[in-house]
């Protein structure tokens, strides 16, 4: 008899993830303002002294320059914020749901994926945190596992699956590990040859 599945973890990434994305954009827009604003005057001086018909049309037009100057910095910058904020629904909309039998990851922006992991499959589980994220209190958990394909035939074993921006990674990562080895029989775990 199969025992009834039971929820362990349910977790979604953190935005904390993106917290060092963030600063390196909002430190990418400072310095960006800053070199046009330095260089706006020198490049119209510059210009200025290619010919008497370039400094008439620059003397002319300094207005507009000033405003394509603006715009070139909120548009490059806007763009990378942008990417930024794309970034971060692609994170939200990730979720992920540990049971007693199987881990649930489901994904999508306007369509959804949902990869589903047997725990009776998993060979191994990684675990990995860079600096910013000891820091956050974040960590990548991946998951390694030799399901077998439709014919019955093992698939060489792989990262199937990965967790990221995870709050108590050890934890959710020993969670994994537990549930994995009480539904493959308490056997231990072994990688195959």
């Amino acid at each position: 008899m199969v025992p009834p599945e039971d929820q362990l973890w349910e977790g979604t990434p953190s935005l904390k993830a993106l917290a060092i994305d963030a600063v390196g954009v909002a430190l990418f827009t400072v310095a960006l303002s800053l070199a046009v604003s330095f260089a706006y005057r020198p490049a119209l001086d510059a210009a200025s002294g290619i010919s008497a018909d370039v400094a008439k049309f620059i003397t002319g037009n300094e207005p507009g320059l000033k405003l394509a100057a603006v715009l070139f910095v909120v548009v490059v910058a806007g763009q990378h914020l942008l990417r930024l904020g794309w970034r971060a629904v692609v994170l939200r909309t990730q979720h992920y749901r540990l049971t007693n039998q199987r881990l649930l990851i489901e994904s999508g922006v306007f369509s959804r994926t949902i990869n589903e992991i047997d725990l009776r499959t998993v060979d191994d589980i990684t675990f990995h945190q860079r600096f910013s994220e000891r820091v956050l209190g974040l960590g990548q958990i991946g998951i390694v596992s030799s399901e077998p394909d439709t014919d019955g035939v093992s698939r060489r074993a792989g990262v199937r699956a990965r967790l990221v921006g995870v709050s108590q990674p050890r934890e959710v990562r020993e969670q994994i590990r537990n549930a994995a080895y009480a539904a493959s029989g308490k056997q231990v775990f072994m990688r195959p040859t």
